[in-house]
């Protein structure tokens, strides 16, 4: 059994005549399975935006997503932080064009249950379950179930997080005071007295919203909110029952500190848990850069595969809600709008290589058991004008590049590689330290 995966699929322009897609779509047509993260959504623009947006408002026309097609995914993960950029019109639009080409998708649905169902992709003596997940949403973008008789929400499959600031004692009691004199809290301690909030957690200080407790050492602890966590590790354990695998595709822009390529401790704590509950791989996307590669319990985690197809500054429309966002007079084109933003393209995430550099990775399974992990090194075209975010092979000085970024970042993990024909290998041994432990 092979599978592929990617990182985030941002197409927002067809293909120019001159991509030669060919090589990357051999090597995804050598696996059985193929999976990719859709960071988009598929309407026409006939979809009122939302208030918020993932970033960027983040719109592919069904006849550009077509083009996305042509690399022969089978699977796609729908739930990330521009699942709702179009509001529940826009996530419904796109469940509707995946459902109208008849495509396996999953993290996205009309209710709670169905975004956290698995897509199932049934091959010749084998079934596949698929799980896609996003830690990296609003609220309001978060499906839910119906209760008599108010009826289901669309939205994205969530997994809320648990976010505390370790603080001193001496800032413990400094927080308390600002915020007694200037009652940052008096709203919200006027709805608890009168049930409208549940109880806060003892021993620590909510402080506008944001939570801090005592201890030695100042930093921050996060973790997974356990009502999302256990329903998600139900629906693993249900479908490990059911088919042979079983992959899980998370998306996830929070970091420990100030480095994206850094996972956040909720983020370690999920992945395990997952693998424990009988998962066969953790897929991880968001921060638009790779992150460290682990092998945990004999099973692949990758925390971050970056982009595989990124064409957000190639937007062709935004609503009002982005001139509003930033100020700017909305008798500003859109063209003057986002020069003023990216300071004449200065500055942004398109001016950044690293955010043009992934990898593609085969994983080669027998009997459930991770047997060959292969990295192709891509690169997404980031000096070619009409190429770029298109994804091709890596160079080999990218190559080279991408090789020790993840030699790098993956050394906490134990993690180990080797480098061969522009290729790279990762080492499976079956003793690997547990790390990222809160």
């Amino acid at each position: 059994m092979k599978i592929c995966a990617t990182g985030d699929l941002m197409l927002l322009e067809k293909f120019p005549k001159s991509y030669q897609y060919q090589k990357i779509k051999d090597v995804i047509d050598g696996c059985d399975v193929k999976i990719t993260n859709l960071e988009s959504v598929i309407s026409n623009f006939d979809c009122f935006a939302s208030t918020f947006c993932g970033g960027q408002w983040i719109n592919s026309t069904p006849e550009v997503f077509d083009d996305a097609l042509k690399f022969g995914f089978n699977l796609f993960g729908c739930a990330n932080n521009h699942s709702m950029d179009y509001s529940f019109d826009g996530l419904l639009s796109t469940y509707q064009e995946l459902s109208k080409r008849k495509l396996s998708f999953a993290g996205i649905g009309k209710t709670l249950d169905e975004s956290s169902n698995p897509a199932i992709l049934n091959l010749k003596n084998t079934k596949i379950a698929f799980i896609s997940v996003t830690s990296t949403f609003v609220d309001s973008a978060r499906a839910g179930n119906s209760k008599d008789p108010i009826p289901a929400r669309p939205g994205v499959n969530p997994l809320r997080v648990k976010t505390k600031y370790i603080v001193t004692q001496k800032h413990f009691d400094e927080l308390q005071e600002i915020a007694k004199n200037t009652y940052l809290n008096g709203e919200r301690d006027n709805a608890r007295k009168i049930g409208s909030l549940p109880k806060e957690e003892k021993n620590s200080l909510n402080f506008g919203g944001q939570f801090f407790v005592v201890g030695k050492n100042e930093g921050k602890s996060t973790c997974c909110d356990d009502r999302d966590l256990y329903r998600i590790l139900k629906e693993i354990k249900k479908a490990k029952e059911e088919c042979d695998y079983c992959l899980v595709s998370v998306h996830s822009h929070q970091i420990k500190k100030t480095s994206y390529t850094e996972p956040d401790y909720f983020l370690e704590e999920f992945a395990h848990a997952c693998i424990d509950a009988g998962a066969n791989a953790i897929i991880g996307s968001g921060t638009h850069q790779l992150k460290p590669i682990e092998i945990y319990q004999e099973r692949p985690i990758f925390y971050s595969l970056g982009n595989f197809i990124f064409e957000s500054g190639k937007v062709k429309h935004l609503p009002a809600d982005f001139w509003d966002k930033y100020r700017f007079d909305q008798s500003l084109s859109m063209k003057d709008a986002l020069n003023i933003k990216t300071k004449n393209g200065t500055i942004g995430l398109e001016t950044d290589k690293n955010n043009y550099l992934s990898v593609l990775p085969i994983m080669e399974f027998k009997d459930g058991t991770l047997t060959k992990l292969d990295l192709l090194p891509i690169s997404l075209s980031f000096e070619e004008k009409t190429l770029k975010g298109l994804p091709v092979p890596a160079n080999l000085d990218d190559a080279e590049t991408i090789y020790h970024k993840l030699r790098a970042i993956s050394q906490p993990y134990n993690t180990q590689f080797s480098m061969n024909n522009n290729q790279i290998n990762v080492k499976l041994i079956n003793e690997r330290s547990n790390y990222g432990s809160r």
